[in-house]
């Protein structure tokens, strides 16, 4: 560019027209126009490759500029990319979560269910170990209680076949002894066992020295216990076993004795008295030594050395 600038200057002429300078002067002032020229074209020269750096420089910012453009534009694209995946990812965890904790607090719901079923089973099988308990005492207590009928039963028929084979009509008559004592009797074999045991009671009174004495307290026992009155019939049958202990109705006034004193609780004597049945092989030895057994099952604890008299009379 400069070197075409430069052919294409005027070049000096040898002679000089009229009215123009001096040739010395005209080549000076050529010389500074040329140079001056020079200048120029140089500094346009210097100007144009300095802009055109710049331009390249420029270029190749924007260049760069564009490239570090896409570069982050990809970047933040990728970023998006990847917050949206990690929103994604999050929202999936947090479901996943929320699935567990719903997991679980069905899990802590079935398991206090299953806890209560347990506690609840627990608690019925108690109330059912307990009925069954109470059942079977009550069926104890119903078996103990129809034994201790059909003992009462037998005592009730056996004395009134006694008194049936023995009829009034045979008694003797002849004194105001003996209408009293059949008086008696009569109540005694008609059911009126009050009347009977005050009748009795009366005749002994008003005949203390007749020989049928332990006959009359034997039979005044006897209607207290017909009775259930057993406290009342044991002080009659003592009398009787006490002032005539040989007497024919010793065994049956010990008999009933005993089965008074086990209906009024106290089992220690009644267990004295069967056992005194017993060892002397009277007809009352294998009823009593069945009512022992039967107070040792009710009593298993106190059984020990107090039952050991009915084992002996067993034996």
């Amino acid at each position: 560019m400069c070197p075409s600038i430069l052919t294409g200057l005027p070049r000096p002429r040898r002679s000089s027209p009229p009215g123009m300078l001096p040739r010395g002067r005209r080549a000076l002032v050529s010389g500074a126009l040329l140079t001056l020229c020079v200048a120029l074209v140089l500094s346009a020269c210097a100007k144009s490759s300095d802009l055109a750096k710049v331009e390249d420089t420029n270029r190749v910012q924007n260049q760069r500029l564009s490239a570090i453009e896409g570069d982050v534009g990809k970047t933040l694209k990728a970023q998006q990319v990847l917050m949206q995946q990690l929103s994604t990812d999050v929202r999936a965890m947090k479901g996943r979560m929320d699935l567990v904790d719903d997991r679980t607090a069905r899990m802590a719901n079935e398991q206090k269910a299953l806890t209560d079923n347990l506690d609840r089973s627990l608690s019925d099988q108690r109330k059912l170990t307990h009925q069954v308990k109470e059942q079977l005492a009550k069926m104890e207590r119903y078996k103990l209680d129809t034994d201790n009928d059909l003992d009462k039963m037998r005592i009730q028929v056996g004395e009134l076949e006694k008194l049936l084979k023995s009829p009034i009509a045979g008694l003797p008559d002849k004194t105001e002894a003996d209408k009293a004592f059949r008086g008696a009797y009569y109540h005694l074999l008609n059911g009126e066992f009050d009347v009977a045991a005050d009748a009795f009671a009366a005749w002994r009174k008003t005949y203390p020295k007749d020989p049928r004495g332990p006959e009359a307290l034997f039979r005044q026992g006897q209607a207290f216990f017909l009775m259930r009155r057993y406290d009342h019939a044991l002080i009659p049958l003592y009398e009787l076993l006490d002032k005539s202990p040989k007497s024919e109705f010793a065994a049956q006034a010990r008999w009933l004795a005993a089965r008074s004193l086990e209906e009024t609780g106290d089992f220690k004597l009644a267990r004295q008295f069967y056992a005194q049945l017993i060892n002397d092989k009277t007809p009352y030895a294998a009823d009593a030594t069945r009512r022992v057994a039967f107070i040792n099952r009710l009593f298993p604890r106190s059984a020990g050395k107090q039952g050991q008299p009915a084992q002996q009379g067993k034996q």
